[in-house]
Order: structure tokens, then sequence, then C-alpha cells
């Protein structure tokens, strides 16, 4: 087995840390602690607690370019893509979940993610767009025109940010797989006015596929 560098165990008890409390309630001793190693060897590799920050920011680029590239340059015509496409989206938004739930105090922490995380959301606005004109020639969704820019604009909003609105408006900082069912089902109830006959067997066959604590990291 390949043995995980330092670094990489930094990164790894930080991600769990931030996801379970939010980067501002965990404190770099307690990461220091985690890893089993003292602050002084932590700051040999992350000074602050911003670059930490940034570091997993770029493994969070790294997993959504991967998926935009994929769905960008995606040809298939059957149905079960697009849920397939919409599952691994809300897969990324649970691993990376802290900064979906807390991105405006991700922010204040690191000031230098502002940018980079506007620049991740066009996009990510760019691929769920082009997903939509597949599924309308796929015969999947019937969308009138002046109706398509706010379905868009929602379909975006509610499958990046429903981890923001249950912290927020619900009290739930706990996520489990149940929340991401949740969410799954919010983004599919603004697709239901617009279903073909397929495209409703295919919402169908996507919510039934609930996540478990398997699915998920």
């Amino acid at each position: 087995m390949q043995r995980v560098s330092t670094r990489d165990r930094v990164l790894q008890a930080t991600l769990a840390l931030f996801n379970d409390r939010g980067p501002d309630r965990v404190t770099t001793a307690e990461i220091a602690r985690t890893v089993g190693i003292n602050e002084g060897n932590l700051y040999y590799y992350f000074k602050t607690k911003e670059a930490l920050l940034e570091a997993l920011f770029r493994k969070l680029e790294g997993d959504a370019s991967a998926f935009m590239m994929h769905a960008s340059s995606n040809s298939a015509t059957e149905p079960g893509i697009y849920s397939k496409f919409m599952r691994r989206w809300f897969s990324i938004v649970w691993t990376h979940r802290y900064i979906f739930r807390d991105l405006p105090g991700v922010i204040a922490l690191a000031p230098s993610l502002r940018e980079p995380t506007r620049t991740l959301s066009m996009g990510m606005r760019v691929v769920v767009e082009g997903m939509l004109h597949q599924m309308t020639a796929a015969e999947l969704i019937d969308v009138p025109v002046d109706d398509a820019p706010h379905l868009l604009a929602n379909v975006w909003i509610v499958s990046t940010y429903w981890a923001v609105y249950l912290s927020l408006q619900e009290g739930i900082d706990d996520l489990t797989p149940e929340h991401l069912d949740w969410g799954l089902n919010q983004v599919a109830s603004l697709f239901k006015p617009y279903l073909s006959e397929v495209g409703k067997i295919e919402l169908q066959a996507m919510l039934d596929g609930s996540f478990t604590q398997e699915d998920v990291p």
C-alpha cells in the first residue's frame, strides 16, 4: 500500500473536521492533535487556516473540473445519464459540504477564495445549462423559452446551496445521506412541470436510488 504523506493526512483530517463542525469552529491545535503531530509540524505544511482552505479548495476544483469535463463531453442519449450526472454533483457537494454550508464564513477566513469560488460557480452553471439543453434534445423535458432561464437558475441554486438552506433555515448542521435525498427531491420538483412521459420514468428512477452512508464519504 502507498504510504499517505503527512500533508495529505492533514488535509484528510481537516476536511473531516470542517465538514463536521465548520472551519470557524475547528482550531489548528485540534487538527494537529487529530493527525497525531504537533502544531509546529502542521505549520510546516500550512502556515495559516487560509492556506488549509486554499489547499482543500483545490481538491474541490479537481473534483468539479473532472465532473464538468465528463458532463460537457457527454454524447450519450440514454435518459439514465442525466440522473447519474445529478447524483454525481450531489456527491461532490456532500464531499465538500463545509464550503457550501458555510460559504460566508469560508470567504471571511480565506478572502483569496472569493474569485475562484465565483469562477467555479460560473463554470458549473454553464454545465447545468448544457445538460438542460441535452435533456430537451432527448425529449425528457419540454421547457418554454420564457421559463428556461428561471429553471436554469433555480436548478443551479437548489442543487448547489441546499446544504446552506438546511443549515440556516432548518438549523441542521449535521448532514446525513437522507439530507442528500431531500436535496435531490427539491431539484426533481423543479422539473416536474416540464417532464415528458419518458422523463417521468427517469425522474422516478433517480429518486428511487436513495443515497446511503456507503455512497458518500
